[in-house]
C-alpha cells in the first residue's frame, strides 16, 4: 500500500481533487508553462492569453489539462491562460468577487453539487454547444445551459483489503451502513463546505437516507470521530498511510490501481441501488471578455480530441461514441440505479443539509 501511495502521489503531484488555497494573498506564486499554455496558481498581472480559464487544481495535476490545452491552441491558433485558484468552491468565489470585470472566460469543474451556487449568485451566461447532440442526454443535468459536462464518475466508499481483513470488518454494502458501530473510529469523511466530492458525498447520503438524513449524519459524525479533512488529498493520504480503513473516493479506484501497478487492494464500493454521479462541466463566465472564443472551447470539450483524453481526470467520457479504458470497464464500479437530485431538488435543499452535517460534526 504504502508503495502504491507514493506512485499515486507523484502522479497526481502535489495539488489535486479537493485541495482548498485561501483568496487572501498567497505567500507565492507558481506559474507552470507546458505546450504554450500558462498555468498559474493567483494572478500575477502577467499578459494573459487570448482565452482565460479557471479550474481546480487536479485539472492541471492530474493531467487533463496538459493533454487538452496545447491541442486546442493549435487548433485555433492561441494562447490559453489556465489559473487554478483552488477547489470548485473556491473557484466560485473568485469569480464572485471578480464579478463585472470577470478575470476568466470559462470556469471548468462545476460539478451537480455546486451548479445551484453558481446559478444563485449569477455567475455563469447560459451557452448550447454546437454539437451538443453528442453528449449522452442522461449527463445532461442543467436545463439552463449554464455548464457543459465533460466528465464523471462515481463516488464511492473505498475500502483497504488488509485492514478490512486485519480488523474482521464486514464490507458497507450500502452508504447507510457507515452508521453502524462497527466502524467507530474506522471512516475518514470529507467537509462537504470545502471538498466538491465531500458535498457529493453529503447529497448522497441525503438522498439515500431520506427523511432521516439528520439522524444519519450524526451517527457518521460519531464514528468519524473527527477525522474530517478538507480536500480529498489530505483524506486520501492518511487514508494510505493506514488512518483508518474505510474512507469516500471514486469508483474507477480499484481500476486505477489495476492499470497502473496490476494490484487490487483497493475494494471499491459502489452500491448497485444507490449510485451517485458526480458530473463535472465547464460553463461561460457572465461578461466574459473573449466571448467567441471561449464558445469554441466550449464546443471543444465534446469533440473526440477532449473527450479521448478524459482518462487522465480518471472519469468517464460524457460522448457515448468515445471509447472508454479496458480498466475501467472492467474493474470499475457503477451502479444500476442512481440517486442524484435535480439542480432545483439540490437547491432546495442544500441549506438544510449542510446546517444538519454542521450541527452533526461540528456542533
Amino acid at each position: 500500500m504504502d508503495m502504491i501511495l507514493r506512485m499515486r502521489k507523484e502522479r497526481i503531484g502535489a495539488l489535486s481533487r479537493g485541495t482548498m488555497v485561501s483568496l487572501t494573498v498567497l505567500a507565492f506564486v507558481l506559474v507552470m508553462t507546458i505546450g504554450g499554455a500558462i498555468y498559474i496558481l493567483e494572478r500575477t498581472g502577467e499578459d494573459e492569453g487570448d482565452l482565460v480559464i479557471y479550474a481546480y487544481e487536479s485539472f492541471q495535476s492530474y493531467g487533463l489539462g496538459p493533454a487538452v490545452i496545447p491541442e486546442f491552441e493549435k487548433m485555433y491558433g492561441v494562447k490559453v491562460t489556465v489559473e487554478t485558484p483552488g477547489d470548485v468552491g473556491t473557484v466560485l468565489a473568485k469569480i464572485n468577487l471578480e464579478k463585472g470585470d470577470p478575470g476568466a472566460d470559462v470556469v471548468i469543474g462545476v460539478d451537480n453539487s455546486m451548479l445551484h451556487r453558481a446559478v444563485e449568485m449569477d455567475l455563469l451566461s447560459p451557452y448550447v454547444p454546437t454539437n451538443i447532440d453528442r453528449l449522452d442526454p442522461t449527463m445532461s443535468f442543467d436545463p439552463g445551459h449554464h455548464i457543459v459536462p465533460f466528465d464523471y464518475g462515481y463516488i464511492a466508499i473505498i475500502c483497504s483489503r488488509e485492514m478490512m481483513e486485519e480488523r474482521d470488518l464486514p464490507y458497507p454494502a450500502s452508504v447507510l451502513d457507515l452508521a453502524d458501530p462497527v466502524y467507530r473510529g474506522q471512516l475518514l469523511l470529507l467537509d462537504p463546505a470545502q471538498s466538491s466530492t465531500g458535498s457529493s458525498f453529503m447529497i448522497w447520503a441525503a438522498q439515500v437516507a431520506g427523511d432521516n438524513y439528520s439522524a444519519f449524519f450524526d451517527d457518521l459524525a460519531g464514528n468519524a470521530e473527527g477525522k474530517v479533512f478538507g480536500s480529498w488529498d489530505a483524506m486520501y493520504n492518511m487514508w494510505g498511510d493506514g488512518e483508518a480503513p474505510i474512507a469516500i473516493s471514486y469508483g474507477l479506484d480499484t481500476a486505477y490501481e489495476m492499470m497502473w501497478y496490476g494490484t487490487n487492494d483497493t475494494v471499491t464500493i459502489v452500491p448497485p441501488e444507490e449510485g451517485y454521479r458526480q458530473i463535472e462541466g465547464a460553463g461561460l463566465v457572465k461578461g466574459a471578455r473573449h466571448r467567441e472564443l471561449a464558445e469554441k472551447f466550449l464546443d471543444f470539450i465534446l469533440t473526440d480530441e477532449f473527450q479521448s483524453e478524459v482518462y487522465n481526470n480518471y472519469m468517464l467520457p460524457v460522448v457515448p461514441s468515445v471509447e472508454v479504458n479496458e480498466y475501467f470497464l472492467q474493474y470499475g464500479a457503477s451502479a444500476d440505479r442512481h440517486v442524484e437530485p435535480t439542480v432545483d431538488e439540490v437547491s432546495a435543499h442544500y441549506d438544510d443539509w449542510m446546517a444538519a452535517w454542521r450541527e452533526a460534526f461540528f456542533g
